[in-house]
């Protein structure tokens, strides 16, 4: 079978690929390796598509990618939590215990996919740009987000 592969075909991966990275904040997986595993999504959705079927063809490969990729990422699942979120702190941070379990906490009640995600990329060092590039956002948001999460546990904390 003849496979190509255009610009369009890239876009769609690599829309799956982020759509996944934010949704389940997955960081400690090369982004790379994750659009590689769409690629192969992509293939078998072009093996496997049937014209006369009711799906357009990016509906249908979407889908596939998506559970391609999704079964990778559970086949390397020590690499994120059950939640999707993985609050993993940098080896030469060392907060203090009360205020780390309160941040978890406040993130757990408080915050959305979205932002602890957020809140998660910048504990790992990740810059402004690059999390506005992988959530789609723009800086505003970013800091926002981060401030508002600080604010919330800095405030249960003096409390």
């Amino acid at each position: 079978m003849n496979f190509e592969y255009d610009v369009k075909d890239e876009r769609l991966v690599r829309m799956v690929v982020r759509s996944l990275i934010r949704k389940y904040g997955i960081f400690r997986i090369d982004e790379e390796d994750l659009f590689q595993e769409g690629v192969i999504g992509l293939i078998k959705a072009k093996m496997t598509y049937q014209e006369n079927g009711k799906a357009k063809f990016e509906t249908y490969a979407s889908t596939v990618i998506r559970n391609h990729v999704l079964d990778y990422i559970r086949q390397n699942e020590e690499w994120i939590s059950d939640d999707g979120v993985e609050i993993c702190l940098a080896p030469d941070i060392n907060p203090n215990p009360v205020l780390w379990e309160i941040l978890n906490k406040v993130l757990k009640e408080h915050c959305d996919q979205l932002e602890r995600s957020i809140f998660n990329a910048y504990y790992k060092g990740y810059s402004y740009q690059e999390m506005c590039e992988i959530f789609e956002i723009n800086k505003k948001k970013v800091d926002n987000t981060i401030q508002k999460i600080l604010k919330l546990a800095r405030s249960i904390y003096q409390n």
